[in-house]
């Protein structure tokens, strides 16, 4: 999921550098949105602790 994140990121800033202006703000937006939700998922697991 990090992989597809990133990925997208790119593809925003790819399509910034076309001229895309559109596009590339909502790429970005789509990025953000999927890393917050990605980052709050693992924030709220327990720690699972070996001892």
């Amino acid at each position: 999921m990090t992989g597809l994140i990133f990925l997208v990121a790119a593809i925003a800033m790819m399509t910034a550098l076309a001229g895309y202006r559109g596009v590339a703000i909502g790429l970005f937006g789509v990025s953000f949105v999927g890393a917050v939700l990605w980052f709050d998922r693992h924030m709220t697991d327990p720690l699972s602790l070996s001892l």
